[in-house]
């Protein structure tokens, strides 16, 4: 990497803690929509229906919703495919072959989001179930590719485990992968690759883990709950179609100006260093999570260029004689 780049972007980083202490501001708009509805809404007037990833937008969504005296349901930007299965190895979605036991998936009290494999019949369950599980070993000097693990894991232990010592946990795209899968557990709940589409939110933020969520009332036999809102401060799912109010966000505007000081033989100011300059700065922002709600440009000065370069102070010894 150029020294230059390198210097600049140390220099990047080292803002990165101001600017991600901006907060979203929310907006509690009083009309009653379904929640595409409401998602139009707020991509057209403000950012995007609310997202709530941090223990400050926790608070501020509580205080937009007390200062309207609002104590009733509404939608935020918590969505899910319910019905859309993947494999944990490379995200594939489950498109033809499948071997669901008669009642599964049925997702059972709202909190059955993996799947394990009994006798060649899968299940969904809770992914917090302790079980033992089948990796899978796609390396070309593999002596075999379906492993079964032993040891008692959490669906995500055991897809952490494979993917640290193997490749993955195992998939099952077809009769003859289930077979193989289906003649290592031996009789026993086996956890496998299979996990349906998780929580995420509007804007495409994955993170939903700060979210609290209302312990009842959780059944989705039906499983056509696949939109989130928030009541009394805790996550719900519902039905998309219903309607009801509904949190939008966006995050103030601001304007920081940086003073960058490089050193360099070469022309900063030449467009391919400045081009390649910015393209680390996006990729900055992308890595924070922050290239949609931060743009970033030059300033020129006032005679057209970016960077000026500042006189020396040199300080001349003469040289001595022996």
């Amino acid at each position: 990497m150029d020294h230059r780049l390198i210097v600049f972007l140390l220099i990047f980083t080292g803002i990165l803690p101001l600017v991600l202490s901006v907060d979203r501001k929310y907006f509690l708009i009083n009309e009653k929509k379904s929640w595409s509805d409401a998602q139009a809404y707020c991509q057209a007037n403000y950012t995007d229906l609310a997202t709530i990833d941090t223990s400050n937008d926790t608070v501020n969504i509580q205080k937009e919703a007390v200062a309207k005296a609002f104590y009733s349901r509404a939608w935020i930007g918590l969505y899910t495919e319910i019905n859309k299965w993947l494999w944990s190895f490379e995200n594939e979605q489950i498109v033809n072959f499948t071997s669901w036991n008669v009642v599964d998936p049925n997702n059972l009290l709202g909190d059955e989001w993996c799947g394990f494999i009994y006798l060649g019949k899968w299940y969904d369950a809770p992914c917090e179930w302790q079980l033992q599980s089948v990796c899978f070993d796609g390396r070309e000097n593999a002596t075999d590719r379906y492993i079964l693990i032993t040891q008692l894991k959490t669906w995500y232990d055991a897809q952490s485990y494979c993917r640290q010592k193997y490749t993955d946990l195992a998939s099952a795209r077809n009769a003859t992968e289930n077979s193989i899968i289906a003649g290592k557990n031996l009789g026993v709940f086996v956890w496998f690759g299979l996990c349906r589409d998780p929580w995420k939110w509007s804007d495409q933020t994955s993170n939903v883990s700060i979210l609290k969520w209302w312990a009842g009332d959780a059944n989705d036999y039906l499983q056509n709950k696949s939109c989130g809102f928030l009541y009394g401060g805790l996550a719900d799912q519902a039905q998309c179609s219903n309607v009801m109010p509904f949190f939008c966000y966006e995050f103030p505007t601001q304007k920081q100006i940086l003073k960058v000081k490089v050193k360099s033989s070469q022309d900063v100011n030449d467009p391919a260093t400045l081009a390649s300059i910015f393209e680390k700065i996006n990729q900055t922002l992308v890595d924070h999570r922050m290239a949609e709600t931060i743009t970033v440009k030059w300033r020129q000065q006032s005679d057209g260029v970016v960077f000026h370069k500042e006189k020396e102070n040199v300080t001349k010894i003469g040289q001595g004689h022996m």
